[in-house]
């Protein structure tokens, strides 16, 4: 062989090396992406990420606060952030939930392994806040704080402060309450004077 064969063969094997030395981690980086038609990046280094819908629109920002402590916060699809969650500037976790103006309010709710609500403390539409505790069944057994229910004695509807305490039974009966529910209708109370 003559020098120019031993260049030409050289340059051959030094192509062939890396093509067939790159090949294998191509093929299986093929492999991977295509069983689930995506790639999976196992770290992420941000300072801020934005999760957003398909029209574009912010709806979850996991960012640094400007004290430089890591905070989260929802969006919805109005526009409104009702919770957020994160340490505060000395590093005190918090979850703020917000109450959006003219809706229901935001709730946290305790669920058992059977994915029954067991638990629930919230804000009405009012702005007035509750927690009802519920049996297995989801009957309501107490509530402290506000609350609107149907009053066995009289059939009227009757409204609750937040300074309310009501215990009732398996069937929906008052076994306690403060203050004291109304005896009678609506329509027979006697007005002084």
């Amino acid at each position: 062989m003559n020098k120019m064969q031993y260049i030409v063969a050289g340059a051959i094997a030094l192509v062939a090396g890396f093509v067939g030395g790159s090949m294998p981690d191509a093929l299986t980086r093929t492999a991977e992406s295509s069983q689930e038609g995506r790639e999976i990046t196992r770290v992420i280094v941000a300072t801020e990420i934005h999760l957003v819908d398909e029209e574009g629109k912010e709806r979850w920002i996991l960012k640094l606060s400007k004290d430089g402590e890591p905070a989260m916060t929802f969006i919805n699809k109005a526009g409104w952030a009702p919770m957020a969650l994160g340490l505060n500037k000395t590093g005190v976790p918090y979850c703020n939930m917000v109450l959006e103006p003219h809706k229901a309010g935001p709730t946290f709710s305790l669920l058992d392994s059977d994915m029954k609500t067991r638990a629930v403390l919230g804000l009405r539409e009012s702005a007035e806040p509750y927690l009802s505790l519920m049996d297995p069944t989801g009957q309501v057994r107490a509530n402290m704080g506000s609350i609107d229910f149907r009053n066995p004695l009289t059939g009227a509807k009757e409204k609750r402060p937040v300074s309310s305490l009501v215990l009732f039974g398996e069937d929906g009966r008052i076994l306690f309450s403060v203050p004291k529910p109304s005896l009678l209708p609506a329509s027979g109370l006697m007005h002084p004077g």
